[in-house]
């Protein structure tokens, strides 16, 4: 995905395609993936209106969420930010993992 700003409505339907396309592919790993993205995502995106522009760059989960839409545990994902192998920043003692980091 190359896009930094999209709708909600715009990322729905890019998630919706994506469980489509695994559920084609009949690939059960595929298909754990992107329904875990697709559950995860939806949940950060629920009370968003589908016209709502989204700034993926800026618009940020917490690692639990981010686990569920990865397929890795919390503390895979912790380990992963702290190799720099995904992007994140820290408030306090919560992480906050752009969108952009897990399309």
């Amino acid at each position: 995905m190359n896009n930094s700003r999209m709708t909600v409505g715009e990322l729905r339907r890019f998630l919706q395609s994506e469980r489509v396309e695994a559920l084609d592919t009949r690939d059960p790993i595929a298909i754990r993936l992107a329904h875990g993205r697709w559950t995860a995502l939806q949940a950060a995106l629920k009370d968003r209106a589908d016209e709502e522009i989204v700034d993926l760059n800026t618009a940020t989960v917490g690692v639990k969420v981010a686990a569920e839409a990865l397929g890795y545990t919390p503390q895979q994902v912790r380990k992963l930010i702290r190799e720099h192998r995904i992007a994140a920043h820290k408030q306090g003692e919560q992480w906050h993992i752009p969108l952009k980091a897990l399309l």
